[in-house]
């Protein structure tokens, strides 16, 4: 810990206020999150408040993690520490963590911070419009040639499908219950994917599989830090996934990874969702003709509620009209129509139609399979929410109540937030 400036945290000073909470309950809640062997005294975050100290790595990235969850929003490095001593504490990823040059090595790097349980990596300026737009033209060339495989480590096919195998139990444990559950294991098969790929021998063919093995895991364990309210973690392993996608040479990967983007920008504070749109755009320019319908509508949906999310009335009932035009006609996506309306009845909660809202919604609801519980959960708060807004204080209660019940037990900060935001405004009202 490093006594840079004795001047007052204002800002973790104003936070703690908002929550209520005393330097000793934010200790409490960091030594939570942190191993035990890393515990921080109780009389720490008096002197990041009051003394302007900076606390080091890990616990400098851990305070914004927790704030973060709780509060709902980003808590950034920089809005927290930067002014109180520059330069000190989590290192940065990278400065140029989407345009560095996109190699294999530089994807493995991206790769292996990722699979680094716990790094620590500040939240970094990801939706900049000109980093977005240099990011998705550098995304969208010819994959780089594959370096590597000179290793003694013989890699086998058979080994790929056993990855396949695990990335797909991990992600139907994480739709049912939540990223909390297969974050840590799918951190660890991800570094080991990494391990494969730099100490492996195989040939291209090869390695270009091997690679889009570790863009499926590293998309799996941002989805699940996102879920988990980790949203630095998650922001480092999409770009890890991002670039895996690019040097494997599917953009149908690259795609769904790029929409996994929009997901956290839309509800990241700041508003800076649509900049994270135009670079899906760009990514589903670049893979024109190659979607299937339902991963088209997917991506088309997610566009909408964004524009929902900031009130783009036209557009987002034109990306929604696409979307489900995506659909019409084409058998077996029952799942995959349910996934849509629920997100365009999101854009049409954010747009203040509720009648809208809640027929999308409820559907939704009514549809989704038991195995994708937690998005089943989430859409039953949003519906709760909308008869909330509208006063129909009896269906909103027990909605909200049955998405309690289905989300008990369940290891997901989203859906956890989403309760005790409807249970505040509940109460305010």
């Amino acid at each position: 810990m490093a006594d840079l400036a004795r001047k007052r945290n204002e800002e973790l000073a104003r936070i703690l206020h908002q929550l209520g909470w005393s330097p000793e309950r934010l200790s409490r809640e960091v030594n939570l999150t942190l191993p035990n062997g890393l515990a921080i005294s109780s009389t720490a975050p008096y002197k990041w408040r009051d003394r302007g100290m900076v606390p080091r790595a890990p616990h400098d990235q851990t305070v914004c993690e927790v704030l973060s969850r709780t509060l709902g929003i980003a808590v950034t490095y920089e809005q927290l520490w930067g002014r109180m001593g520059g330069n000190r504490g989590a290192k940065i990823l990278s400065p140029g963590l989407l345009t560095d040059p996109w190699t294999a090595d530089t994807a493995q790097t991206a790769l292996r911070e990722a699979g680094v349980h716990g790094g620590p990596v500040r939240l970094t300026a990801l939706f900049r419009g000109d980093e977005l737009e240099q990011a998705a033209r550098l995304w969208a060339s010819p994959p780089p040639p594959v370096t590597g495989g000179e290793g003694a480590l013989r890699i086998a096919p058979e080994q790929l499908v056993d990855l396949r195998l695990g990335y797909d139990s991990k992600q139907r444990l994480e739709r049912a219950c939540g990223g909390g559950l297969i974050l840590d294991p799918a951190r660890a098969e991800l570094a080991m994917v990494g391990k494969l790929l730099e100490l492996g021998s195989y040939g291209e063919p090869l390695g270009r599989e091997l690679y889009a093995a570790a863009a499926r895991l590293a998309r799996l364990v941002g989805w699940a830090a996102h879920d988990m309210g980790y949203e630095a973690a998650a922001q480092s392993a999409f770009v890890a996934a991002l670039r895996a996608a690019h040097v494997c040479g599917d953009p149908r990967l690259g795609v769904s990874v790029v929409g996994c983007l929009v997901v956290q920008a839309t509800h990241s504070a700041g508003g800076r969702g649509l900049d994270a749109v135009a670079m899906l755009a760009a990514a589903l320019r670049a893979a024109d003709g190659r979607l299937s319908p339902s991963e088209l509508a997917l991506q088309l949906g997610r566009i909408a509620r964004a524009h929902g999310r900031r009130g783009e009335r036209a557009e987002a009932e034109a990306a929604a009209d696409r979307a489900f035009r995506a659909l019409d006609g084409v058998p077996g996506h029952r799942q995959e129509r349910a996934d849509l309306d629920g997100m365009v009845g999101e854009a049409y909660l954010y747009l203040g139609e509720h009648e809208r809202a809640r027929v999308l919604l409820a559907g939704a609801v009514a549809v989704l399979e038991p195995a994708r519980a937690r998005a089943r959960a989430l859409l039953m708060v949003r519906l709760a929410d909308s008869y909330r807004r509208t006063g129909d204080q009896e269906d909103a209660a027990r909605t909200a109540d049955r998405a309690r019940r289905l989300a008990a037990g369940m290891q997901s900060e989203r859906v956890a937030r989403a309760l005790r935001d409807f249970d505040s405004a509940t109460r305010a009202g």
